[in-house]
């Protein structure tokens, strides 16, 4: 992407996380988004990421879309992280854990039920 700042910003906070550095990748997070951040990185601590790769980045509306996967010993993990800009600088505004999901739309009931009721497994 050509955004000022962002790729620099998702690469640190991706090298925060892949060091362990748990309250360094904190630092990233508005406090609005902290709850979200946590409940989705706690699998991170599980796979103990030795590496990570961008995805994919999207622009949705002001904010961007970064899906990372970690990948460590325990195997892989992918998130899609929400950054948006405050205050001249780029910040998680929320995360969510996808590594079991076929699609990030995969829970949403009114896709669900468009796929006939299908799970997500």
């Amino acid at each position: 992407m050509k955004v000022p700042g962002l790729d620099e910003r998702i690469a640190e906070h991706a090298r925060a996380v892949v060091a362990g550095d748990h309250q360094a990748a904190e630092a990233f997070v508005a406090p609005s988004g902290l709850d979200a951040w946590r409940a989705a990185s706690a699998i991170l601590k599980r796979h103990r990421a030795s590496r990570h790769e961008l995805l994919a980045c999207a622009k949705i509306g002001m904010q961007y879309i970064a899906k990372t996967r970690f990948h460590g010993d325990g195997g892989a993990a992918t998130l899609l992280i929400r950054w948006k800009n405050s205050g001249g600088g780029w910040v998680i505004a929320e995360a969510e854990d996808i590594t079991a999901k076929r699609s990030p739309w995969s829970d949403i009931p009114h896709y669900s039920r468009e796929r006939g009721g299908e799970t997500n497994a």
